[in-house]
């Protein structure tokens, strides 16, 4: 599964994943500006920098919402990723 960050908001902004299956996050940063990707569901916060690629590798996800966001920017929309 892949995310793209560019104009000050996620891309997809919402995706779906199958629950019960571990997952491989990429978080691709197509800015100019480091963002940090954050996500308390998930305990995940990770900084990625302007260009960068940054890969997670998920466990197992229950059926349920998980919201991420930006933590440097308070203005972009959070995602969430949707474990069906």
């Amino acid at each position: 599964m892949e995310i793209h960050f560019k104009d000050h908001r996620f891309t997809p902004q919402k995706v779906a994943a199958p629950a019960g299956v571990p997952l491989v996050l990429r978080v691709v940063n197509d800015s100019a500006e480091r963002i940090e990707f954050e996500s308390f569901k998930l305990n995940r916060e990770k900084v990625v920098e302007a260009g960068q690629t940054l890969v997670l590798h998920l466990p197992a996800l229950k059926p349920g919402a998980f919201d991420f966001y930006d933590d440097f920017h308070s203005d972009v929309p959070e995602g969430q990723i949707l474990a069906k």
